[in-house]
């Protein structure tokens, strides 16, 4: 999965998820009292992204294209 914390003060940032095929990235504000990373994972699916897990690693995608070209590149 490709998510990175981007801290701007302390634990205060952006939590950036990005896409692992075509590198699309969403940014989602955290501080010391609210890193949820299941609502963000929430706010994510409602935006067509999809996690999946390929070799044995999860990995985020933007949209079911990127997905599938992925897996097509990288896999047997």
């Amino acid at each position: 999965m490709s998510r990175d914390l981007e801290f701007d003060g302390w634990w205060e940032g952006e939590a950036v998820y990005s896409c692992d095929c075509c590198h699309k990235e969403e940014r989602f504000r955290f501080d010391s009292e609210n890193i949820d990373s299941k609502l963000h994972q929430r706010e994510l699916r409602k935006k067509g992204w999809i996690l999946t897990k390929v070799n044995g690693e999860y990995k985020n995608f933007c949209s079911e294209t990127c997905r599938n070209k992925y897996i097509r590149a990288n896999t047997f």
